[in-house]
């Protein structure tokens, strides 16, 4: 079961990522500065209307406007008319607020912008680095495709909370602000008419705030939909093609493209409507305006400018609470977002209680009534098993798919933990052992081998690149007989491989995975079925290699070839989670048992 998403409340989630913005301080005060400057100078310029029109007017209380209070200020009248004064003043003054209100634009979207992306990086790569270090089981109820939409999709949601949404929010807020100011500035008791309006407009965006949450949780959700059957398809091209399979994914897709479609235009409904309504709560706001303003005696406070420069202050307030009621839809995406990362970012890290250290085991493993089931399933995978596994030693586990032999790896590896009993390497228990030592006792070759879109060296040096050089790197090429197709590629060791190794025949790909597992020259050795994509020669030649490679570790192989079962000192037959018996090549053939049967079906149902 997926763990449930956080459900806070909008402020919450929103004072959460704001703890990110923190880290980016300088740059937010500086935009903030920039977006003040740019709402003060949209001020000033209908401030500048009342300016104009009273020298016009030859009005006696011209100085009574901000614009016109610092002109002349800063320049004195002289013994020069007021409109002589104007014709120099009033364009100087709109030349001067044109550039102070682009130098504050610049300012508060550019260090915005550097806001937004810190706050993108910082989102993207501790859900990363979250998702690499959490428990196996946290990873397992996920797709591939919702993983790497959390990711990319999720993350650039937040992205729009935190750039255009809040660039929006200060700087049509503080412009909201500063129009309202200004208005209580000329006539406080004419702008008490929009205090009136302000319940409705917040009621409009309440309203409207619950449905865009729940649209914007269901858009995400399908996004990790589609990008997991994009995912998949690519990766199975020939697979569709051979299947016959075409019309069936694109019903498939086209079905979760479908479901995305609808609710984004569900959402898209609901932000189309909320702008007109809060449009049209505004126009009985200003009609409420002008009906007052008319009124004889309130028009005895007012000169011909004043009066206009309120007006153009009062009808510059309609864009910004226009977009400020639109954003809402971008907050709620964002906020829809965060609260799956949030979830994500707090999903506890894979425990590692050990205390005690350890340099290099002798490689002594025993399982002592091991039994595990997988989380959600009431078969268990492993029953009550007991297993000694002298150092050194070579085993192989042998038995029919589903049988519990990767289950086995998999409590190896600490990828998941032991329901009942427990495993010890050299007689300590693992659980007691600290993570990054035990991990550094073994070297894994899984079935599925991952390869990454890097250098051959970066690839076979994986996780330990700073501390290797070429030499010990051609020498674990030369054990998984990798060595002669490295060096006749293009750069050699410096040829990068595509995704998944691409270019490379399946066994390229494994004898790449079986040189890192030597390379780490880990006391435990683990192939699970490491040699399956070679043929007979090739993995004749390797065989003989990964036994030199072998001597004086612990080896356990996952086998299905008859070859590397022969030459086991131990083999394990298992059959639905328990073994049902052990002994060497020559021991099991001569009983009545599963490996006989396996062996004369040459492993065909193993």
């Amino acid at each position: 079961m997926k763990p449930e998403t956080h459900r806070d409340s909008d402020w919450a989630l929103y004072r959460r990522l704001l703890t990110y913005v923190a880290h980016y301080g300088g740059a937010f005060l500086l935009s903030i500065f920039g977006f003040v400057v740019y709402s003060g100078a949209n001020v000033l310029l209908a401030d500048l209307t009342q300016f104009l029109l009273d020298s016009l007017g030859q009005s006696a209380q011209i100085d009574i406007g901000v614009v016109s209070k610092i002109s002349y200020w800063l320049w004195p009248q002289g013994d020069q008319t007021a409109l002589d004064y104007a014709r120099v003043a009033v364009p100087i003054a709109a030349i001067a607020l044109a550039f102070i209100r682009a130098a504050g634009y610049f300012l508060g979207n550019y260090f915005m912008n550097i806001v937004a992306r810190g706050v993108v990086h910082r989102l993207r790569t501790q859900v990363f680095d979250v998702l690499i270090r959490v428990p196996r089981v946290a990873i397992d109820q996920y797709s591939h495709g919702e993983l790497v939409s959390k990711l990319t999709f999720n993350v650039e949601q937040v992205s729009g909370a935190c750039s255009e949404a809040l660039k929006t929010m200060l700087r049509d807020g503080l412009t909201v602000i500063a129009l309202i100011s200004y208005m209580l500035y000329l006539n406080w008791k004419l702008t008490l008419v929009f205090f009136a309006i302000a319940p409705a407009i917040a009621g409009v965006v309440l309203a409207v705030s619950k449905h865009f949450r729940r649209y914007s949780r269901r858009i995400q959700e399908s996004m990790g939909e589609v990008t997991q059957l994009s995912n998949e398809s690519v990766h199975a091209f020939d697979e569709i093609r051979m299947f016959a399979a075409t019309e069936q994914q694109s019903a498939r897709f086209e079905a979760a493209s479908q479901f995305n479609r609808i609710q984004s235009l569900k959402l898209a409904f609901v932000q189309a409507v909320s702008t007109p309504i809060a449009q049209i709560v505004l126009a009985f706001a200003l009609g409420a305006l002008f009906w007052f303003a008319l009124d004889p005696e309130i028009l005895a406070g007012f000169t011909a400018g004043s009066l206009v420069a309120f007006i153009a202050a009062a009808t510059q307030l309609g864009k910004p609470i226009r977009t400020l009621t639109n954003v809402q839809s971008v907050v709620q995406r964002g906020l829809a977002a965060a609260e799956d990362l949030f979830t994500q970012i707090d999903t506890p890290l894979e425990r590692d209680d050990g205390t005690v250290s350890l340099s290099r085991a002798a490689g002594e493993l025993t399982f002592d009534g091991v039994s595990f089931a997988y989380p959600g399933s009431d078969n268990p995978a492993l029953n009550d098993l007991d297993l000694h596994i002298p150092a050194g030693s070579l085993v192989a586990f042998v038995g029919r798919s589903g049988a519990g032999k990767t289950s086995l790896i998999q409590l190896l590896c600490r990828f998941y933990a032991p329901d009942a009993g427990r495993i010890l390497l050299d007689g300590h228990p693992i659980g007691e052992l600290r993570l990054s030592d035990y991990r550094r006792q073994l070297a894994v070759v899984f079935q599925n081998i991952v390869l990454f879109s890097d250098t051959v060296r970066a690839n076979v040096a994986f996780g330990q690149s700073d501390q290797i050089d070429d030499a010990a790197i051609f020498a674990a090429l030369e054990v998984a007989q990798a060595r002669g197709f490295v060096e006749a590629l293009p750069e050699g060791l410096d040829t990068k491989l595509s995704d998944g190794g691409g270019g490379l025949s399946g066994g390229q790909r494994q004898r790449l995975a079986i040189a890192r597992a030597v390379l780490k020259d880990a006391p435990v050795l683990i192939l699970d079925e490491a040699t399956s994509a070679l043929d007979n020669e090739s993995e004749a030649a390797i065989q003989a290699s990964l036994d030199a490679a072998a001597s004086g570790r612990t080896t356990l192989v996952i086998a299905h070839r008859l070859s590397t079962v022969e030459r086991a000192d131990l083999i394990v037959v298992m059959d639905k989670g328990k073994i049902v018996a052990t002994g060497n090549h020559a021991e099991l053939m001569a009983s009545e048992g599963l490996y006989r049967s396996l062996y004369q079906q040459g492993f065909a149902g193993s």
